[in-house]
């Protein structure tokens, strides 16, 4: 699923306000393992879920230090994505058949992302994204028996290079951008939600 997020960044300058960065974020995601668990069926995405685009949108600030090269920027964030197509599906009887299936994606996300400044090239940083939340998944079809909502709790590891040719000049407005890979897990034993995706953000500052 591709993905949107806007972050807002706080930076500390001697008598001046922190400005705020917003970041947006597009993302291609592929689901390792997506399996719901209805009332009545199993529905698994994971052989036709693949290459879904979706957005993210989220704030969040930067905590600079100077003893260090290291940055950190606490976000938090919030996505949408929509899939629609026809799925296999396993009832509690043991019956296989296929339907067509909408689903509907919002993860609520708040981590930390911590870049690397390295000591004479600035324009590029290496960043490691630690994070966690909740996705809401509304899953409907005209099978009664299919359609339920779920919440799944969930943590996100990414790697990532950031990209600017002004990383200390907030005042020009774009902040530049960034390309992550990201694992996310789902931690609900009777759901099956893991992921992988591939995000492309752009940063700007207010």
């Amino acid at each position: 699923m591709s993905a949107l997020s806007f972050s807002e960044t706080n930076q500390e300058t001697a008598g001046v306000s922190p400005p705020l960065e917003i970041t947006g974020t597009f993302s291609v995601l592929n689901p390792n393992r997506l399996v719901l668990s209805s009332r009545e069926y199993k529905v698994s995405y994971s052989k036709n879920f693949l290459g879904i685009s979706a957005f993210q949108l989220g704030v969040g600030f930067p905590l600079k230090t100077r003893l260090t090269q290291f940055e950190f920027y606490p976000f938090a964030r919030v996505g949408y994505a929509r899939n629609q197509g026809s799925y296999s599906m396993i009832s509690q009887s043991g019956e296989i058949s296929e339907a067509d299936v909408t689903l509907n994606w919002v993860p609520l996300t708040a981590g930390l992302r911590t870049e690397y400044r390295i000591p004479g090239f600035n324009l590029i940083r290496p960043f490691l994204v630690t994070a966690g939340g909740a996705e809401w998944l509304k899953q409907t079809s005209s099978n009664p028996g299919v359609s339920e909502n779920f919440w799944i709790p969930f943590y996100n590891i990414g790697l990532g290079l950031s990209f600017s040719d002004s990383p200390n000049n907030p005042s020009s407005g774009f902040g530049g951008f960034s390309f992550s890979m990201n694992f996310q897990n789902g931690l609900k034993r009777d759901q099956q939600a893991n992921s992988f995706s591939y995000d492309l953000t752009v940063h700007f500052f207010l």
